[in-house]
């Protein structure tokens, strides 16, 4: 089923309900955003063909969503591009995906017109949201809409990259169905309704922005306010300025909230439900937010690009558990298997995630030979390790390729930065291995806060949570972590600067 049907039964039955929040223009209710939505079909039936695929390069605003919703009404694919990204990798996917279309807003314009030179299957550059607004005259008379075209569940309804953090982005086809059945799955295990209000502080070129926090409220008749860029207070502000219910934050935004503390002045009691991923979650930040804000529940959403979003959390009904990521939503099934041989393992043995089911990316974008590499027959390798327990809920452990292997033995990053974050002073903590001449890697934390390196050592060397190979060695206390444009922290860049800092030992 195409996705605008999900928009489209709430614009046939509650059209002057508010669907997006905006604070220095009135809202928009599903109506307008409707019509809006109708403008960008009726362009795209006109310049484009059936499949054709449509980029959007833009900050995130409600012209996003208008383009999106338009692009499925017309049968077009949608290519969101991570505005983070350098000029270079910007037309590296742009030639990967080879849209016709490519939309932006009055930030990255001029990058639009300079990378369509580059790229010579971008035939229309439009200039669709200005001076904070929707531009309908750079699209077409909404009257002029045709139908919302049938597309199938196993059609593609985008294309969206990864973050390229460990190689090249990677085309990853979410088909309507994947995208469908993880909306679906949100709004009953989270319990949304058309009475709550979503935060989208996570980019909208994210699953966790894009699909976690946007489509779930609009699916549901809910509505929505969109911050443009995140910012820690502003996010707590947008809480109160909308009543928000419902949000979701990367683990480094979790982080940052708790940090700055103009968030506490602002009345965010609204706030009932907030999910978190991107990257492992020390446990005293979980308990430190769920105490400051006061949530009813305060879930891990495990999800990648190739999941369409959300795989693995909890029913909002459940107990949160202590370092688990829940269990497999409806419709996701996961098995653990040996790292080495792929053979399933036990419960509580550790091993790498397998998932399969209805979010399941069903290939990368015409790439045979990775998507043949990434799947065991239907079974998605995720390259995260994990432990299963008795009841099914999964432990996450690390990324295959965080893991640290010093002096022989196998280190996990977030079991080390479970332990540094408990201590007095530390703000942020990230752990990863540098290069060392006898063990081959050794363990190294990199951490933000008011410490020192004698005071981190000796707080680990006090801890029976830590063997003694698990310990950092080398210790750097840093003003701030690099971040990807979706937030997380940029290990890669991060272990390349600290790196710098010691000799070879």
């Amino acid at each position: 089923m195409n996705l605008y049907e999900y928009f489209g039964h709430w614009v046939d039955t509650t059209p002057d309900n508010p669907a997006i929040h905006r604070s220095e223009h009135e809202d928009l209710t599903y109506r307008d955003l409707d019509r809006q939505a109708r403008g960008v079909a009726a362009w795209l039936g006109e310049h484009t063909d059936r499949g054709d695929r449509v980029a959007v390069y833009m900050l995130d605003n409600p012209t996003y969503v208008a383009v999106a919703l338009g692009t499925w009404r017309a049968g077009r694919v949608l290519t969101p591009i991570n505005y983070r990204f350098g000029l270079d990798e910007v037309v590296y996917v742009l030639d990967d995906v080879r849209p016709s279309v490519l939309v932006a807003d009055d930030t990255f314009v001029n990058n639009a017109e300079d990378v369509a030179e580059r790229v010579a299957a971008v035939e229309h550059v439009v200039h669709g949201h200005s001076e904070g607004e929707f531009d309908g005259d750079a699209f077409a008379d909404p009257e002029d809409a045709p139908e919302a075209v049938t597309r199938l569940d196993g059609e593609t309804a985008i294309v969206m990259h990864t973050s390229g953090t460990t190689g090249e982005p990677k085309g990853v086809v979410q088909t309507h169905r994947n995208i469908g059945a993880q909306v679906d799955a949100g709004i009953v295990l989270f319990d949304l309704t058309s009475e709550d209000t979503a935060l989208a502080a996570v980019p909208l070129f994210h699953v966790g922005g894009l699909h976690g926090s946007t489509l779930m409220s609009l699916f549901v008749g809910g509505s929505l306010g969109i911050q443009s860029a995140w910012d820690a207070d502003g996010w707590a502000r947008m809480v109160e300025e909308t009543g928000a219910t419902f949000a979701g934050l990367v683990s480094a935004m979790l982080v940052d909230v708790l940090n700055t503390d103009s968030t506490r002045e602002y009345d965010t009691d609204s706030l009932r439900v907030c999910f978190y991923g991107g990257s492992p979650t020390p446990e005293p930040v979980l308990e430190r937010f769920e105490e400051t804000f006061g949530l009813d529940a305060l879930l891990d959403y495990y999800g990648q690009t190739e999941n369409a979003g959300v795989s693995v959390t909890y029913d909002i009904a459940d107990e949160r558990r202590p370092g688990s990521m829940g269990r497999p939503i409806p419709g996701v099934e996961a098995r653990v298997v040996d790292i080495e041989s792929g053979d399933s393992l036990p419960p509580n043995e550790s091993g790498e995630l397998c998932l399969r089911g209805d979010t399941i990316t069903p290939r990368y974008w015409e790439q045979p030979e990775r998507t043949a590499e990434a799947f065991t027959d239907d079974w998605l390798h995720t390259g995260d390790v994990v432990v299963r327990d008795e009841e099914g809920y999964l432990y996450y452990r690390d990324r295959l390729d965080d893991m640290i292997l010093s002096g022989g033995e196998k280190v996990a990053p977030s079991t080390v930065e479970n332990v540094v974050s408990g201590m007095d002073g530390v703000e942020e903590v990230a752990v990863f291995g540098t290069p060392h001449e006898r063990l081959g890697e050794t363990v190294t934390a990199a951490i933000v806060g008011d410490c020192t390196v004698e005071g981190v050592e000796a707080f680990c060397e006090s801890r029976e949570g830590l063997a003694g190979y698990e310990r950092p060695r080398r210790v750097s206390v840093v003003e701030s972590f690099p971040r990807t444009g979706s937030q997380k922290i940029d290990k890669v860049a991060l272990a390349e600067r600290v790196s710098e800092e010691f000799d070879a030992d």
